[in-house]
């Protein structure tokens, strides 16, 4: 629970920034295909808000707490892994590509990662068959 709970932090920032709670428009704006990471949009992942949590867990010594705690730390850990797994994909594919797009052919400095079939098996996500470089207009059609 934790674990999704840590997310809607996401939605949050998107209903004050947006000044719409409608769901659905949040969900579209973070499925689009590059959406900006900002880091207000991760207010609950901030080590200081943590660590806070952490305190007021330890003081308070309440067992939900704890489980609500060790939920964002063990969601945090599964980022940190994804983020630096995609990073390193990202940059693996790119210099295969060498930079261009294989769509429109295009020289791109900054090719951005498509998912083309997601992996049944976990220990398959970050299989370079899974995914394709495309340039921004390209990656926009594809998510189009």
């Amino acid at each position: 629970m934790a674990s999704i709970g840590i997310d809607i932090d996401h939605y949050l920032w998107h209903a004050v920034t947006h000044r719409a709670l409608n769901l659905r428009e949040a969900v579209r704006y973070f499925g689009q295909a590059d959406p900006p990471q900002l880091p207000q949009q991760k207010f609950f992942h901030h080590p200081i808000v943590l660590g806070v949590l952490l305190f007021i867990t330890a003081r308070t010594r309440s067992r939900i707490l704890w489980l609500i705690l060790v939920g964002f730390l063990f969601h945090v850990g599964l980022d940190v892994i994804h983020i630096t797994q995609m990073r390193g994909l990202k940059k693996r594919l790119s210099e295969q590509t060498s930079f261009t797009c294989p769509e429109c052919g295009q020289h791109c400095d900054v090719l951005q990662l498509h998912t083309v079939s997601f992996a049944r098996n976990v220990l398959d996500r970050y299989n370079p068959e899974h995914f394709v470089m495309l340039c921004p207009d390209c990656h926009e059609k594809a998510h189009a």
